[in-house]
């Protein structure tokens, strides 16, 4: 599976805080994970931002940017895989130097990663 990372450049993404509508530009959002309903968008300048709004929405909006699901509760920007780790415990991807887990059901997708 090919993604054109170029469309990134030109989207924002809406995201609403709790008195404010901030608009981040999605090339530059390095994963997602959720917790309940509580989404923390984790962003390439180490910042990171917690909102009120369910992973399966986000993966809708953003799965035509090159956003795939990694398991139950992250959703990752393929844009910025930096390896892929197969192992006893399982396999994982490398998000700059944050490990996160691939479920079973969802590693076909990141086979092209190889």
């Amino acid at each position: 599976m090919k993604f054109n990372y170029s469309k990134q450049a030109g989207y924002k993404l809406p995201v609403k805080e709790k008195t404010k509508i901030s608009f981040l530009n999605i090339s530059e959002i390095l994963y997602l994970q959720c917790d309940g309903y509580l989404t923390t968008i984790y962003l390439t300048d180490r910042e990171s931002i917690s909102i009120s709004k369910l992973l399966k929405d986000f993966e809708k909006e953003l799965g035509k940017y090159g956003f795939l699901r990694a398991n139950h509760n992250t959703l990752v920007n393929t844009r910025y895989i930096s390896a892929l780790q197969l192992n006893k415990q399982g396999k994982s991807i490398y998000i700059r130097d944050v490990e996160v887990k691939i479920s079973r059901r969802k590693y076909y997708l990141f086979q092209d990663f190889l």
